[in-house]
């Protein structure tokens, strides 16, 4: 008898012992172990998705002193609202870091932002911020003139097949993914060596196979990327 697949969504688990330690992170990694003994201002950059949620969440778990703030929604709020909740999780912790969604801030998140940088240099806490935005969506202008005042750390994603692999199965393993490592490779052989555009298509290979009641196994994949070449970052072409 098949086993029934549940489709159940869990929260990605990040452990320190899944972050997969490779070339693109290694400056960043060196600074940010400076910064946890001597503090500073930093933004944690990268052109496109590269582990920065998964590095600092590895961190916290490491270090208790330091209070980590996920803004996940920048929808809606009033920015005094915002910043007094995120000053109220890192109140009793002696290192500050905020990990913003990618992209523009709403109005209301950017001067929160801006008030949060004050307050940091106030009570004289270190302070990182992890944000992939492009500069000129940088707002408003006082949010801008403190972030040039940071240093800005750049994060590169895996550079090469061997280092790509092993951070596709250590996401899979944190979001309790079914991919196993025959279907990673499938991937790698098929479609472009993109980080976010390969997460994107196991995330939809997985709900496919939920839908479906299939389990996400290298023939179904296989066949699914054969008939399914609308899924982002497909690449028929790509050897």
């Amino acid at each position: 008898m098949r086993q029934q697949l549940l489709n159940v969504h869990f929260p990605p688990a990040y452990a320190y012992g899944d972050w997969v330690r490779h070339a693109g992170a290694e400056a960043a990694m060196n600074r940010l172990a400076l910064w946890l003994i001597h503090g500073g201002r930093i933004w944690l950059d990268s052109e496109q998705a590269a582990g920065k949620t998964h590095l600092l969440n590895a961190l916290q778990e490491d270090h208790p002193q330091l209070g980590l703030v996920c803004v996940d929604d920048m929808r809606s709020g009033h920015a005094m609202h915002l910043v007094s909740g995120w000053l109220e999780e890192l109140k009793d912790k002696a290192l500050w870091v905020l990990d913003m969604k990618a992209g523009p801030a709403p109005a209301a998140c950017g001067l929160a932002l801006f008030h949060l940088i004050e307050r940091a240099r106030e009570a004289h806490r270190p302070l990182l911020i992890s944000w992939r935005c492009p500069n000129d969506a940088l707002a408003p202008a006082e949010l801008s003139s403190r972030l040039a005042g940071f240093e800005r750390i750049q994060m590169q994603p895996p550079q090469n097949d061997a280092e790509l692999r092993s951070v596709l199965l250590s996401v899979a393993t944190s979001r309790q993914w079914s991919a196993d490592e025959a279907v990673v490779d499938l991937l790698l052989s098929r479609c472009t060596r993109q980080l976010d555009e390969l997460l994107n298509i196991i995330q939809n290979l997985e709900i496919a196979s939920l839908a479906e009641g299939r389990r996400l196994s290298t023939a179904w994949a296989r066949k699914r990327l054969g008939r399914e070449s609308e899924l982002p970052g497909f690449s028929p072409d790509v050897n």
